[in-house]
């Protein structure tokens, strides 16, 4: 699960900032076109998504109350949406004639009463489904089923495979089927492409930031991505930022955990496996056969913390050694930015790929430098943008924006969107 977070609770928190500028003098007269509003035809009822939804934790929850809240339809195409079932932790709900607001709270204060933070089984990482098939089955029968993974799961491989075979659409923000072994993410994808339904993962990587969709759209449109420069973890940026403010270690650490920008286990955004896996989801996109295990990866924190059984404990004994490292970098200029980097060589047939993961000192001038609590940035250096690289920055942390691209990518899906193969994909370096 991609932390992201709401902005009522944001301190002082950034939105995003992909924008498009352009100078305009005083004496220029701009019009504006009021776009009219959507007239529904009589007697034809909107296009309706039934979602079922995996998970009501930070992000799960708001993706129930972002989708059981929608705004009026006031411009085409007529697109409703039906929550009909959630499943959580431990049990969940199935109703046909779906569940309104009020419900679905009902079922997430239900969640937050009988569980702990995690979506998922404790001892086996795997989330409580255990009518799965019966209740795709139930789903497919349903116009326009989309199966909404808002969890952190393992082996979340073989349900996609199985709700695409069935005809249901699947749009997740969990990372882990994205960097399972090759042949099992392949048989995903294969499915989508077999029976004709779409599988997006936009909310893998960035939370709301649209950087699944920018690269996609560099590698359909025949650019050669030479290299990825990223700060994906707006949990580690925020951490990084309040450690130059003079915070402790641990307490940064509590923090983050409190507004709902880590994982459930902070272990996992500390070690860094969190951007890992978003660095091998952004080489694969490239054609790049990568796999985990390929990643050079330096903690954020050092390894005896992580492995000690009491975390919070260990963290307090590492603030002395934080708060000197932090002092150094203000007297030589420099910020602390946990980056991962890709960088393509070669061509087709014969390409180099490297991808590191790690915390970085970096000069004031660098892009990331200027990040400030939990803001990503995403800075695509291609053969058409090379001098100027092509940079996506915003919110990089949250259950509020990382629902809202989840939702978007349901749109997208019922709106008929084409979505990328990549089984006819090559290494974005060829040229």
């Amino acid at each position: 699960m991609q932390p992201s977070r709401d902005s009522s609770r944001d301190p002082g928190g950034p939105k995003s900032d992909v924008v498009a500028t352009a100078e305009r003098s005083k004496s220029d007269v701009i019009a504006t076109v009021e776009t009219p509003k959507f007239v529904p035809v009589p007697g034809v009822p909107p296009r309706c998504g039934h979602l079922f939804v995996l998970g009501a934790g930070v992000v799960g929850a708001e993706v129930l109350a972002q989708a059981t809240s929608l705004p009026p339809i006031e411009r085409g195409p007529a697109l409703d949406l039906k929550v009909v079932g959630v499943a959580r932790r431990r049990g969940g709900a199935y109703d046909v004639r779906g569940f309104d607001r009020a419900a679905v709270a009902h079922i997430v204060s239900e969640r937050r009463a009988t569980a702990g933070s995690d979506e998922v089984a404790p001892s086996t990482n795997a989330i409580d489904f255990p009518a799965r098939s019966t209740q795709l089955e139930a789903l497919a029968r349903l116009s326009d089923p989309v199966l909404v993974d808002c969890t952190a799961a393992d082996g979340m491989e073989a349900v996609y495979e199985e709700a695409l075979l069935r005809g249901i659409h699947v749009v997740t923000a969990n990372k882990k089927a994205l960097v399972a072994r090759r042949d099992l993410t392949d048989r995903i994808f294969a499915a989508a492409a077999k029976t004709g339904r779409s599988f997006r993962y936009e909310a893998t990587v960035g939370a709301g930031l649209p950087v699944i969709g920018t690269l996609q759209g560099l590698v359909r449109t025949g650019d050669r991505v030479k290299s990825i420069e990223c700060a994906l973890s707006g949990t580690l940026g925020y951490i990084a930022n309040e450690l130059s403010k003079g915070v402790p270690l641990s307490v940064a650490v509590a923090t983050a955990k409190s507004l709902g920008y880590t994982e459930p286990d902070p272990r996992e955004d500390l070690a860094g496996t969190d951007v890992a896996r978003k660095a091998v989801i952004l080489a694969r996109e490239l054609g790049i056969p990568l796999e985990l295990e390929h990643v050079t990866l330096t903690p954020f924190v050092p390894q005896e913390a992580l492995d000690a059984p009491d975390l919070e404990a260990a963290l307090v004994g590492y603030d002395a050694t934080f708060a000197a490292r932090m002092a150094e970098l203000r007297t030589r200029g420099e910020r602390l930015v946990y980056l991962a980097r890709i960088s393509v060589e070669g061509t087709r047939a014969a390409y180099r790929c490297e991808v590191k993961v790690g915390p970085v000192a970096v000069p004031q001038d660098h892009p990331a430098a200027t990040l400030d609590g939990p803001t990503a940035l995403v800075a695509f250096t291609t053969e058409r943008y090379g001098s100027s690289p092509l940079v996506v920055r915003g919110a990089g942390a949250g259950g509020a924006v990382t629902a809202s691209a989840v939702l978007s990518d349901v749109f997208l899906t019922l709106s008929g969107a084409p979505v990328s193969s990549r089984g006819a994909r090559g290494v974005a370096a060829s040229s």
